[in-house]
């Protein structure tokens, strides 16, 4: 009788190429380019649960995905073996042996997300698909305030685009930060949770305010109407990270805090 282990993935990928993470009928997923790699390696047809659905064009660097099988196959081997049947776009940077209840997406406890904003007065070519782009400076200290009217746990429904699936609009956010970086501005949102395409609305509204087209307060406004109407646009896809998902114990680390393997062929 085989005995079925769980395994978790750490996956980095450039999102440009795909149409988000699920499965879908037509068009290239991350979802479907993990199962396919894994068929390739082990002749396995299973389904790989990852933490978030990230949407088309969308990146990550630290997302999480979990799977379960019956192959014996050395970790190492897992992560080398669909390295192989993977493209330059998706690397399997890490592979963990996790407890049968562990989930990616239900055990999860928090989200980081990143959003890379490159200002200048011509377009990031270098950088195309991989950030998002302001023409002239924003105001820093201005978008910062009004990043402090989204920490907290509130009811994000003027955030949330329509077509999410999830039972309540609310979440918490513990940290938010607008980060001057060379080149631009990079903000990062830790949180219990989002909702659907809720990171590129807080980013569309917060840009109005760097561009002072707004005050910093008409973000809590927003906030406080739960009206996706009163909001900013939708920041593009481009700038967006998934940077790291939380678990109570995290899969990836020994006790000394170094990942439990590293692989030379990851990319990402």
């Amino acid at each position: 009788m085989s005995i079925v282990r769980r395994v978790a993935l750490l996956v980095g990928y450039d999102g440009v190429p795909f149409c988000g993470f699920q499965r879908q009928a037509s068009g290239m997923t991350i979802q479907g380019a993990l199962e396919d790699a894994w068929y390739q390696v082990s002749g396995e047809k299973v389904i790989f649960h990852g933490s978030g659905r990230t949407d088309s064009g969308v990146h990550a660097i630290g997302q999480v995905a979990h799977f379960s099988t019956c192959s014996s196959l050395l970790l190492e081997r897992v992560m080398g073996g669909m390295n192989a049947y993977l493209s330059d776009c998706i690397a399997i940077k890490d592979a963990a042996e996790v407890p049968l209840d562990f989930h990616a997406r239900h055990s999860a406890t928090r989200k980081t997300y990143l959003y890379r904003i490159a200002i200048r007065s011509y377009p990031p070519a270098l950088d195309r698909g991989r950030v998002g782009w302001e023409r002239t400076p924003l105001k820093l200290d201005a978008l910062r305030v009004g990043l402090r009217h989204l920490l907290g746990a509130h009811d994000f429904s003027a955030f949330a685009a329509a077509g999410g699936n999830s039972n309540s609009t609310e979440r918490t956010i513990f940290s938010a930060h607008a980060l001057p970086v060379r080149g631009g501005v990079n903000v990062i949102f830790q949180g219990d949770g989002f909702l659907y395409r809720q990171v590129r609305n807080m980013v569309g509204s917060l840009i109005e305010v760097g561009r002072g087209n707004r005050d910093p307060e008409w973000i809590a406004a927003v906030l406080d109407s739960r009206d996706r109407s009163r909001a900013g646009p939708t920041a593009s896809a481009e700038g967006l990270y998934l940077l790291r998902v939380t678990y109570p114990t995290n899969p990836f680390c020994t006790l000394s805090g170094m990942t439990a393997r590293s692989y030379p062929g990851s990319r990402i």
